[in-house]
């Protein structure tokens, strides 16, 4: 410092702020994949006509198995596949949304999450 209290400023230190620009800013967009055996963020929890609420793939395979018809075509129909859509909107499952298109009734649609939910519990095992 002089005397006068005044600090010193070097050239270069002025010179430095004036060649940083600013940034403009943008909006970025985050994409996180749901694990298949992870559980969906709750906004995205399916809820069943029946009342009840699924938060991930076991709880739908359970949900599966003890569904009536009834309920189980009010979801998947000629119009519609809802278990389906929430498979590959959600959990971002390809595969599994595309067999779940393709079952005719509950029984079936259940086997297809149980083998897959089986799958990636093996490879869990085989890596962990």
């Amino acid at each position: 410092m002089k005397k006068g209290g005044k600090a010193k400023v070097s050239s270069k230190k002025i010179a430095s702020k004036k060649a940083k620009k600013r940034i403009p800013e943008k909006n970025v967009e985050v994409i996180i994949k749901t694990q298949v055996l992870g559980e969906a963020p709750e906004e995205k929890h399916f809820y069943v006509a029946d009342g009840r609420r699924l938060k991930n793939l076991q709880e739908l395979a359970e949900a599966l198995g003890t569904m009536t018809e009834e309920i189980f075509m009010h979801h998947a129909n000629e119009a519609r596949n809802d278990f389906s859509n929430w498979v590959n909107d959600v959990f971002e499952e390809k595969s599994l949304a595309d067999n779940l298109r393709s079952v005719k009734d509950a029984i079936e649609a259940q086997a297809a999450v149980l083998k897959r939910l089986a799958s990636d519990i093996k490879k869990e095992v085989k890596n962990g």
